[in-house]
């Protein structure tokens, strides 16, 4: 497959797509309003990403000419991103009023806030998903990761699934150009994503209670997710003294959770610390295995001292394996 760089997942290569000749065109415009909600954010951001594709042959173009941002009631912290699917289903058939012949070809969402350098598992999995779902209407996928700000300049990766493929594509740079172009869609867009981003931050400044009205806060349903402010604390916490851990999403209840491998005397251990899906007021649990056995099997209350019982219990698995 020409242009491409590597591979990711398992499987083996489809006859339709190995000789494939790619290029891709993103509207300057979907860079700048990309890198100024990057800018603006210490968590994960991201959009989906609207345009056309062509194809002729064995030749593929995309061409990226807006996004529609995660919405008002988007779920996001410093480890997981989880849109507001309602808000940008309304929006896209907005837009199909205006242009009848716009895809939804993709997305784009950002590691800037955590250091992982590509796309995780979880990303994967959900892009396969969505590209198999009988209401996608395309063969391709088309994903835009941000993995740092440089200045005022973003760090992109690029990639490309295909519909019944087990496997994706990193694309090299030299397939993807940034052009001079303009959607006339692009300023509903920009004019939506500034609002919904004013609606979450004054939703966070509200939940936070800077005024002193707890008890107010308390009885209005603000949409925020409770455990936003302690998962991007353990995010950062875990960044810190665990740099090597992935976050990841169950796909049994939507808990966030994180993954590592710590060194014994005798081997390797798996760590595993999962966080409540819906309520702080629920203790975490941290899980260490050796060799497939549970050694370790702490519930962990979200105080103040979570993280030195955190500690605590690592210490006493290394203890345990000498």
């Amino acid at each position: 497959m020409s242009g491409f760089l590597r591979l990711l997942g398992i499987g083996t290569n489809d006859s339709r797509f190995s000789n494939l000749n790619v290029t891709v065109e993103i509207y300057e415009t979907v860079i700048a309003r990309i890198t100024h909600a990057v800018s603006r954010s210490d968590r994960e951001e991201g959009g989906k990403l609207i345009g056309k594709i062509s194809e002729n042959g064995n030749q593929l173009k995309i061409t990226v000419e807006t996004y529609i941002d995660s919405g008002p009631r988007v779920n996001n912290s410093i480890g997981h991103l989880m849109p507001d699917g309602e808000y940008q289903e309304a929006m896209f058939r907005v837009l199909e009023k205006f242009d009848p012949d716009i895809h939804y070809l993709g997305s784009w969402h950002t590691h800037h806030c955590n250091d992982l350098p590509e796309l995780s598992p979880g990303d994967i999995r959900s892009y396969k998903e969505t590209l198999n779902s009988r209401n996608y209407n395309l063969d391709y996928f088309f994903a835009l990761l941000v993995t740092a700000l440089r200045g005022s300049k973003t760090q992109n990766l690029y990639y490309l699934f295909f519909r019944e493929q087990e496997h994706g594509y990193e694309l090299n740079d030299s397939l993807v150009h940034t052009v001079s172009r303009i959607s006339p869609l692009d300023s509903i867009l920009k004019n939506a994503e500034e609002v919904a981003f004013a609606h979450r931050r004054n939703r966070t400044l509200y939940s936070n209670n800077v005024y002193g009205t707890k008890s107010r806060a308390s009885q209005i349903d603000t949409g925020v997710d409770p455990l936003e402010k302690i998962r991007s604390e353990d995010q950062q916490w875990i960044l810190g003294e665990i740099p090597w851990a992935k976050p990841r999403q169950s796909k049994k209840d939507g808990s966030i959770y994180w993954q590592w491998q710590m060194d014994s005397n005798v081997g390797k251990l798996d760590v595993y610390y999962k966080h409540p899906s819906n309520s702080p007021s629920i203790p975490a649990y941290l899980e260490i295995l050796f060799e497939g056995k549970q050694i370790i099997s702490e519930h962990i209350p979200l105080n103040d001292s979570r993280f030195q019982k955190i500690k605590y219990c690592l210490d006493r698995a290394i203890e345990k394996t000498k």
